[in-house]
């Protein structure tokens, strides 16, 4: 199935796939809760297995289906006490995919309530059986030896999502940064206002985080990266975003007024196109008033050609008395089919978001970062029907 990215093929999670850099499969929908929720007629995993049967799976579909043997696997490694090697994971994904295919005449003579279940019982058999392959050579120490982008490779979009919102703001960053944008470590650096010593003990923070969730010994939940944050103070109300980027008007004949803020919007990597994906640098905001994201915006970038995004979300990674600020901006693209914006584009305002489909997708919570990208890609008229949106 191409991906419906346009240059995005390793966007789109591939069941037989391998060495996907981390924020390809950042990107990708799936996740057992969200697979078995249910919809208004039927339940979501029962239609799921029918188009897999029928070989109509849609993008996101494909992507929750993924999600649903992922955690399957996992699950059954971590009860039968097996080790959790990327390989092993893998290949028991394949495995299980085969089987719950081959199966197909069987699930489709069973009833919507017990789908699910039987295709998590295949899951589970394919693992154990690869569990009690001894020639395979399946190690606990390939996994000590992983990069936090091979790790992620089998987690699904909705883990992915949970893992980086869960990371401090200033460590979620980092991860973005390192494993998604190719800059040097100075550029780095001075993109998250840290000195370049910093950087090694924040991406060891990561891996060790993300490890955590992979084995999944917080119970299924990321843990928590860093010690808790200071108490919640009260602030002066916020600057709106849209309000920092609109001209400012001209200024007073005084010179007793404090200098306006402002904000320059860039992105972190051409890389990404949805969730945390863009940073906001303002330079002369008061330690006691924050951004604030009042609804969503429309943002495009400086250079023709490149991707509009509609930032949904602002968290700051620097202290309140730095100046200037930095705030990551959660986003997503609407434009699939065009390049992304790096460290070094800027955007500038369009203006509110006036599309009611596109609202729709915003609000509906069981989305994944992907799957959000996807929808409103296609709610602005310009990308195939994804699958499950609304």
């Amino acid at each position: 199935m191409p991906s419906t990215l346009g240059r995005w093929r390793c966007m789109t999670r591939r069941f037989s796939a391998r060495g996907r850099p981390l924020f390809y499969a950042l990107m990708l929908a799936g996740g057992l809760s969200s697979a078995a929720q249910a919809q208004e007629t039927r339940p979501t995993a029962a239609m799921l297995l029918d188009r897999l049967c029928a070989e109509t799976l849609r993008h996101n579909e494909e992507d929750r289906l993924f999600g649903l043997i992922s955690i399957t696997v996992r699950a059954t490694i971590k009860y039968e006490g097996g080790v959790f090697d990327p390989d092993l994971i893998d290949d028991s994904i394949q495995d299980a995919l085969g089987a719950i295919t081959e199966a197909c005449p069987q699930i489709k003579a069973i009833d919507d309530a017990h789908r699910l279940g039987r295709a998590v019982e295949l899951a589970r058999d394919a693992t154990i059986k690869r569990l009690q392959d001894g020639k395979a050579g399946y190690s606990d120490r390939q996994t000590e030896k992983a990069t936090a982008a091979d790790l992620s490779e089998e987690l699904s979009a909705q883990e992915i999502d949970a893992w980086l919102d869960a990371l401090p703001a200033r460590q979620r960053a980092l991860a973005l940064f390192l494993y998604a944008s190719g800059l040097s470590h100075q550029q780095m650096a001075d993109a998250v206002g840290l000195s370049p010593a910093g950087l090694p003990a924040g991406f060891r923070g990561v891996k060790t985080d993300l490890l955590r969730f992979f084995r999944a010994e917080s119970d299924g939940a990321p843990g928590p990266a860093s010690a808790p944050g200071p108490a919640m103070q009260y602030r002066v109300g916020g600057l709106t975003l849209a309000r920092l980027l609109k001209p400012a008007p001209p200024a007073p004949n005084t010179t007793d007024l404090q200098p306006p803020a402002k904000v320059r919007i860039t992105g972190i990597s051409s890389d990404i196109y949805a969730g945390w994906s863009l940073l906001a640098t303002v330079t002369g905001l008061p330690p006691d008033t924050s951004l604030d994201l009042a609804e969503p915006i429309l943002v495009e970038p400086d250079r023709p050609g490149r991707r509009r995004m509609i930032a949904v979300a602002a968290e700051e990674i620097s202290d309140r008395q730095d100046n200037p600020r930095r705030f990551l901006l959660k986003a997503f693209a609407i434009d699939g089919d065009r390049e992304g914006a790096a460290l070094h584009d800027s955007f500038h305002l369009v203006g509110a978001l006036d599309n009611g489909a596109a609202q729709q997708t915003l609000r509906n919570r069981s989305l994944a970062a992907i799957e959000i990208a996807r929808c409103l890609w296609h709610d602005y008229g310009t990308g195939p029907d994804p699958g499950l949106c609304r």
